[in-house]
């Protein structure tokens, strides 16, 4: 976590933290908290394609309990031997998919 524990609310709902010294913040510094948590939980920082879903909907609910790991990254379109690569890969990255959430 940044130094500042300060937590902002989104029009949308969500909590996000100023943090500009992480690799994924936005132009202005900010990194939902979600997203924060979750790595925190994984040891590691979030890949692009993954998402941070909240299971009961409710987006400022960022217990770890209540956080999924979601991946939007699916081939469409592509031959058998692509998709079974990419599915390949998937299992390499994520192994026991119980720590992701």
């Amino acid at each position: 976590y940044p130094k500042s524990k300060v937590k902002h609310l989104t029009k949308d709902g969500y909590l996000y933290i100023y943090f500009r010294k992480h690799p994924n913040s936005d132009k202005s510094g900010r990194v939902f908290e979600h997203r924060l948590i979750m790595e925190k939980k994984l040891g590691r920082y979030l890949f692009p394609f993954e998402n941070v879903h909240h299971k009961n909907g409710i987006k400022s609910d960022n217990r770890v309990e209540n956080l999924e790991l979601w991946i939007k990254v699916q081939p469409s379109g592509v031959r058998t031997q692509d998709v079974v690569k990419w599915a390949k890969e998937i299992l390499i990255l994520y192994g026991d998919v119980s720590s992701a959430g």
